[in-house]
């Protein structure tokens, strides 16, 4: 059937799509890829039915792509070749495939109508810390997919932009609905760990955030290969809890703790002072009971001798 020929087509399409862009490490010539691309997609789905959730996986996902690749450009190369081709064949991409009714390319085409993923005033006053109102702010955030400003955010901090990604992702935060993606939490851990000036508002996020979202950011941290960073937020949750006398969470920060504390630095020495140090800073003193655990695991049965 018809729907068995686009679901594999469709398939094929992404993998044989991500070897190519994949061969590439700059922009451009990925987004020469994605527009090739797209024009074979939107030529093959005259085929397609209306109706295909898998044409609407390869058209979000191209969307989101060209999006992502768009954020290395400004407004002024918009309207150079070779970039004025890819966005003109986008564009018209995206009037043939009009009845997918795709949301994220039609957000993607709205963008590069307005000159780009930068060029939003509300955004720019955001970046710039020009005070906005929250209303209009979050107009504007609700305006486009979350997503979006993830990919933003990333940028910013992949650039070392750090004042222009806190006060995004800041604006994020303040969103009723956007707030609930860890993804700008997490961000705001990583902007304030590369601000060390900013340890007071690190604080303060840090005992604003839920211990569970914490060890969910902890993760990602880690996930996205930032041993250090993840080390030094699961220190700040599990020293805030041992100082609380609070044991929610307790064993599973400390044991996440001992494997990041063990990839950082492997020696068992440093593992077990390191152990009795964050020890000495607890008030309840059944936290003894997780940190003898992990040394008994991590240190093969080495027992400690453990004074209040």
């Amino acid at each position: 059937g018809v729907g068995i020929s686009s679901r594999d087509y469709c398939r094929r399409f992404c993998q044989v799509v991500e070897d190519y862009a994949g061969r590439w490490q700059v922009p451009l010539p990925q987004l020469q890829v994605l527009q090739t691309a797209l024009c074979c997609f939107t030529s093959a789905s005259a085929s397609f039915p209306d109706e295909c959730e898998h044409v609407q996986y390869v058209l979000s996902s191209l969307a989101v792509s060209f999006f992502e690749l768009l954020l290395f450009f400004g407004r002024d190369e918009f309207y150079e070749e070779p970039l004025k081709d890819i966005l003109g064949s986008f564009q018209e991409c995206q009037n043939h495939l009009r009845r997918y009714g795709n949301v994220n390319l039609e957000l993607v085409t709205r963008i590069i109508r307005d000159g780009g993923p930068w060029e939003d005033p509300v955004l720019q006053a955001v970046l710039k810390a020009q005070p906005a109102s929250q209303e209009i702010v979050n107009k504007y955030l609700s305006s486009e997919n979350p997503l979006f400003f993830e990919l933003r955010a990333r940028y910013l901090i992949a650039c070392e932009r750090i004042p222009e990604a806190m006060a995004l992702i800041k604006s994020c935060i303040n969103h009723p609905e956007i707030s609930k993606d860890l993804y700008f939490h997490q961000a705001l851990f990583t902007c304030l760990f590369m601000s060390p000036v900013e340890d007071q508002l690190f604080r303060q996020h840090l005992l604003k955030t839920d211990c569970k979202s914490g060890i969910d950011i902890i993760c990602n941290t880690e996930k996205e290969g930032k041993t250090v960073l993840a080390l030094q937020l699961c220190e700040s949750f599990l020293i805030s809890q041992l100082q609380n006398g609070d044991m929610y969470c307790i064993w599973e920060l400390i044991f996440i703790w001992s494997k990041l504390q063990l990839k950082s630095n492997p020696s068992k020495q440093v593992f077990v002072d390191q152990c009795y140090q964050l020890l000495r800073t607890a008030t309840n003193v059944r936290v003894i009971f997780p940190f003898m655990k992990i040394i008994k695991d991590e240190v093969n049965r080495i027992y400690l001798s453990l004074k209040f």
